[in-house]
């Protein structure tokens, strides 16, 4: 018998906290062949589910989250049944996985080749994000899962070279010199550009990747929610050396802009993602310590905000703050 689909070109985009992954995938869906539908697979390691709002939709594009954790960790059976629905649903001619940046991309390397998916399934080249302003952070060029990332990449792209100084971008190319051969294709993109033909670049053998017992795969994906009667929902947890956290809010629920700022930016932590209306409007929300974007957009089907720390947060005082400002 024939297979349903024919094998689907498959590209995993991963990268860092904050590389720029979301903004890379926004620019390859605006770019992609008109009369192609592609679908993207976007593992959020909150609870609550944000970058699908983020993407904004395409015509011809389907976004599908599997949110809770990370899926490099987890029994992959939430992320199989996720991309099967996806795949049934949009027949698509090009797959995008994004995984968390947290994540370690080996097992879903492993996974995506095992026998079951190779009818359906065309594994192309594993794009890696790097923010060459991340690099200049020992923490970061020592993290276990951004090192993993870059080792399994048969591209790595430089983001946001408009804002990279010349020892910036020497040092990510001396980066990508050093890692083991055969060599990585490498290029440098501003706001997410990118030629579409690096997509299909050859990819590479496949190398073995140490995992440390904090990637491993009975790690649980789906953490119990919270009972909540009165709004706002909201849930905290501790997973993969990070405090993570997030709310809902009802979308009639309307914070103050300039309040909104003064709390969020008060805080040190490693991402801020969210999608709040505010006395100006609706706001995409994306923070790192390296960038702030905040852009307009239409109405929401409620306020969410999700945010990724190296360091405790006290929870509860971060939303008597957020309730303080609420109109």
């Amino acid at each position: 018998m024939q297979p349903l689909l024919a094998a689907i070109p498959t590209n995993i985009i991963t990268g860092f906290l904050g590389a720029g992954k979301t903004t890379l995938i926004q620019q390859l869906l605006a770019t992609k062949p008109e009369n192609e539908r592609w679908a993207v697979l976007v593992n959020e390691f909150g609870q609550i589910g944000i970058d699908q709002a983020l993407m904004g939709y395409t015509d011809g594009v389907f976004i599908k989250e599997v949110a809770g954790g990370c899926i490099c960790c987890a029994n992959f059976l939430p992320m199989q049944v996720a991309l099967s629905q996806l795949l049934a649903k949009s027949r698509p001619q090009r797959l995008l996985i994004e995984p968390t940046g947290l994540g370690h991309p080996r097992q879903i390397l492993e996974s995506l080749s095992e026998s079951h998916w190779q009818s359906t399934l065309q594994l192309r080249a594993t794009v890696c994000v790097i923010d060459a302003r991340q690099y200049q952070d020992r923490r970061v060029q020592q993290h276990e899962s951004f090192i993993a990332q870059a080792e399994v990449a048969d591209v790595l792209v430089f983001s946001k070279n408009d804002l990279l100084t010349d020892e910036q971008r020497r040092s990510v190319q001396a980066f990508a010199e050093s890692l083991p051969p055969p060599q990585r294709q490498h290029v440098f993109s501003a706001q997410g550009q990118l030629d579409l033909t690096l997509l299909d670049w050859p990819r590479r053998e496949t190398l073995t990747v140490k995992r440390s017992l904090l990637h491993q795969k009975n790690l649980s994906l789906n953490l119990p929610a919270p009972k909540v009667i009165e709004p706002p929902y909201h849930y905290h947890h501790q997973a993969l050396e990070s405090h993570v956290g997030g709310w809902v809010f009802p979308a009639d629920w309307q914070f103050q802009h300039h309040g909104l700022l003064d709390v969020l930016l008060a805080l040190t932590v490693q991402r801020i993602k969210g999608v709040i209306q505010t006395d100006s409007g609706w706001l995409n929300i994306n923070i790192t310590p390296w960038d702030m974007t905040m852009t307009s957009r239409g109405q929401g089907a409620d306020n969410r905000l999700e945010i990724i720390s190296q360091e405790a947060i006290d929870w509860e005082a971060l939303e008597q703050a957020l309730m303080a400002i609420k109109t």
